[in-house]
């Protein structure tokens, strides 16, 4: 069952569920939350054809790669980050998210943000029940504009579900506790 903005306010008022910091009126919709974009980015340079450098898919462990090729950066919320077409870049959320055993959630991208040609995760929307920490988003402009993300916008939507039953173990993830 997914939850109504009604639920996910009663479950956030409960404290079954944790956003924080807290959202406020403008970030709810009729059956979502909306998250915002936080300050921390990784920003992948292309490499030259003839660099070297590849991924074994499959094989290859994703923050190993982000660590050795990508950059690091810090946008004051004051600032942007320009996103030029073709280019993929990881951020986290403002908010952090703790889901109880209980719940579940989706996080999509909102419909404004990909009429620019924005995608703000490329795949696995499932945030798992026991999950705790920042969203980490893959954003890509798949568009003909150049795209300025400013930090705070609302930048995806989170879609709380609920489970039949609740999980028995807790998360056992490498995500856990993440951070941007």
């Amino acid at each position: 069952m997914i939850f109504s903005r009604d639920d996910i306010r009663r479950a956030l008022e409960q404290r079954a569920l944790t956003i924080d910091p807290f959202p406020d009126a403008s970030m709810y919709s009729t059956s979502a939350v909306d998250l915002r974009l936080g300050n921390s980015f990784t920003v992948f340079d292309s490499p030259s054809e003839d660099s070297g450098v590849f991924v074994t898919v499959g094989r290859s462990e994703p923050e190993t790669i982000a660590a050795q090729y990508g950059r690091q950066l810090y946008i004051p919320t004051d600032g942007y980050l320009e996103l030029t077409p073709g280019q993929f870049v990881l951020a986290g959320t403002l908010e952090r998210v703790e889901m109880p055993l209980h719940l579940a959630a989706k996080v999509e991208g909102k419909s404004s943000l990909a009429r620019f040609g924005l995608s703000i995760h490329q795949t696995a929307p499932t945030i798992h029940a026991d999950f705790r920490g920042t969203i980490r988003l893959e954003i890509s402009n798949v568009g003909p504009f150049l795209c300025r993300l400013t930090p705070g916008i609302q930048i995806c939507q989170l879609i709380i579900e609920e489970l039949k039953t609740p999980a028995t173990e807790p998360l056992h993830s490498r995500f856990q506790d993440q951070s941007p």
